[in-house]
């Protein structure tokens, strides 16, 4: 098993972690009710580490257009990801269309970088674009539409800026990954930028989940904010 192959088992690994997470705050949320709306947040750590383990065996690699594409890798991107930017929502006492909305943005740029991978030329340079315009929209919304409806509750207010942080920040690495990778302008190999979306995801999930449950005072009041019938992640994930 090459280098590659064996940080994507560690990845995998590392992301039970996060399911560990979600349990313990799944445990003590009990009687609150946020529990129920909370509790998918271990889609997150549970669909990347199982796909992190068909990545290691090379399931869903496939060529396209001459153009190698890692299908698991944009597979997990496009179900994590919308999650990880709609809970920061729910954090923030978001309204569902706003959530809805965020999340809409973030698998738009996900499924349009996927489609700059498999083609080439002008066109690769235009998907490119456009998914830069929708990752510029998410911004907008972590840092413009939520910090507007923010509730003057210190804890809440904390727990926000954290979470919104976390992501934007690191979520800055994610485009100079590609944009020097093979699929850009080529000044990376394949092995590094691979090894790069490991650290990367695995530092952006597990500490995203390990955020809920050490602020998880924000949620254990029933008169507390973020109310659930404003916000509710699970919902919009079932619309």
């Amino acid at each position: 098993m090459d280098a590659v192959a064996t940080a994507y088992l560690g990845g995998a690994v590392a992301l039970i972690a996060g399911v560990a997470f979600v349990w313990l705050l799944y445990r003590s949320l009990d009687g609150s009710p946020h529990q129920s709306a909370l509790a998918p947040l271990a889609i997150i750590p549970v669909f990347a580490g199982l796909s992190y383990v068909g990545m290691a065996y090379d399931i869903g690699t496939v060529i396209v257009n001459g153009n190698e594409i890692v299908g698991l890798r944009y597979i997990d991107w496009l179900v994590t990801t919308p999650i990880l930017v709609g809970y920061v929502g729910y954090a923030a006492g978001a309204s569902r269309r706003s959530i809805i909305g965020v999340m809409v943005a973030d698998a738009l740029m996900i499924a349009v970088g996927a489609g700059a991978v498999v083609t080439d030329g002008t066109l690769k340079w235009a998907l490119f674009g456009v998914s830069s315009i929708f990752h510029l929209s998410l911004f907008a919304y972590l840092y413009v539409i939520f910090p507007r409806v923010v509730p003057d509750v210190p804890e809440q207010i904390g727990l926000f800026n954290l979470l919104k942080n976390h992501i934007g920040l690191l979520w800055l690495a994610y485009p100079l990954v590609w944009l020097f990778g093979p699929a850009g302008i080529g000044e990376a190999t394949a092995a590094g930028v691979a090894l790069t979306y490991v650290f990367l995801d695995v530092l952006a999930k597990v500490p995203y989940v390990y955020f809920f449950y050490a602020r998880r005072r924000v949620f254990m009041h029933s008169g507390s904010s973020p109310a659930p019938e404003q916000a509710t992640v699970e919902a919009t994930a079932a619309d």
